[in-house]
């Protein structure tokens, strides 16, 4: 883990350095820390994940790696599904709260956690994040008193995923109800640290040669469909 990390840590960008390090001092000193990762598919994030897992691995403390779906959960390194991992139930409601008992042996573990990595979080409903944020409340309130009044208990917890992408799916939901399920609908998104990643580093160093043009022109078109640029409404719904 160690030699993984020395390695990882050498091909760093500047800005990809500025968010590891802000993210690793949090988890170092322990005070709790919730940060959000914006970034665009091929802007880095699942390199981030991979230099904070071997960091904090290679010291022997532990780091808990989750995304909201199967698909995303296998590019991480240790990666499981969130619902699995921080026993999340299926159907979450604005009263339910994660199946953790205190002194469970996965009670345990997510107290001895250093850091919660949560990948492509704006494609689950916000009642998960409330379910966290109530069970760590009640399951590390005898550790430190005086983390009481702190989010997810003073747990350093970062989330990561792309806004342009899947909202959370709302049966039969109308716009508004679709927003209000939203991650940045949560009543603890004030208290979250934006970090962004801007470019492009799939591409940057690729050696595709002639097709490296034809596919940044695919990602230049996708990601201007993301930030409205292109397209148009017709009655009220986005055409492209």
């Amino acid at each position: 883990m160690l030699e993984k990390h020395q390695q990882l840590l050498i091909i760093l960008t500047a800005k990809q350095k500025s968010v590891y390090e802000k993210i690793i001092v949090a988890a170092d000193e322990a005070k709790g820390g919730l940060f959000f990762l914006y970034g665009y598919g091929g802007s880095g994030k699942t390199f981030i994940w991979k230099i904070l897992s071997s960091s904090i691995r290679s010291r022997g403390d532990i780091v808990l790696i989750v995304a909201s779906s199967g698909i995303a959960s296998l590019l991480l390194p240790g990666g499981r599904i969130v619902h699995s991992t921080l026993a999340i139930p299926l159907n979450s409601t604005e009263d339910s709260i994660c199946n953790i008992k205190q002194g469970s042996p996965l009670g345990k573990l997510i107290v001895k956690a250093t850091l919660i990595i949560w990948d492509e979080a704006p494609m689950i409903h916000r009642y998960c994040f409330e379910d966290l944020d109530q069970t760590l409340r009640d399951i590390l309130r005898f550790k430190d008193a005086s983390s009481l009044d702190r989010p997810f208990e003073g747990k350093t917890i970062i989330l990561g995923g792309d806004f342009r992408q899947n909202f959370p799916v709302i049966t039969k939901g109308t716009q508004q109800d679709i927003v209000n399920a939203t991650l940045n609908s949560l009543y603890l998104w004030l208290h979250y640290e934006i970090l962004k990643l801007t470019r492009n580093v799939r591409f940057h160093g690729n050696q595709l040669g002639i097709h490296l043009d034809e596919l940044k022109k695919i990602s230049d078109w996708i990601l201007a469909i993301g930030n409205r640029r292109i397209g148009g409404s017709v009655d009220g719904i986005e055409k492209v």
